[in-house]
């Protein structure tokens, strides 16, 4: 693992949002709302045509961020998400997101911290589409991580 600094900054690989994505993600949640699964409806809606559900491409975002090693085995557990999302997703769209260390501090249990991450998630034309953080329990195994 990498030892983890406040400021470090990683750009995720791209993703391209499919059909097959938008109706797995639809199923899984039991969200079949029609301007992600009926493209008659979707055509007089303002993106004229179907999207991907805001979570999906949210999940799709962070998962796609634990490959850039600032993840990995020190991830204990989920503390707090809060997302903007200001554009959305189409089918055929590429996503990848800039993930940035914005805090990192320990708690009361020892080898433990609080870390938050920032995520600003792009398309295809690096239009900022979602923006969000994460804090999430992480494992400190670096004095440098612990604070000391």
């Amino acid at each position: 693992m990498i030892p983890l600094q406040v400021g470090q900054s990683a750009m995720t690989a791209g993703r391209t949002i499919g059909e097959g994505d938008v109706s797995l993600f639809a199923g899984l949640v039991g969200d079949f709302t029609p301007i992600h699964v009926d493209e008659t409806f979707a055509k007089t809606t303002p993106h004229g045509t179907r999207i991907a559900h805001g979570p999906h491409s949210m999940a799709t975002a962070i998962g796609m961020a634990t490959h850039t090693g600032l993840f990995g085995e020190r991830v204990i557990g989920l503390v707090n998400i809060s997302w903007d999302f200001s554009g959305a997703v189409k089918i055929g769209d590429t996503i990848r997101s800039r993930v940035t260390v914005e805090e990192l501090r320990p708690t009361s249990k020892p080898g433990r911290g609080l870390a938050t991450y920032g995520f600003e998630v792009l398309n295809q034309r690096d239009e900022q589409i979602q923006r969000g953080r994460m804090k999430v329990i992480v494992r400190l195994d670096d004095k440098a991580e612990a604070g000391q």
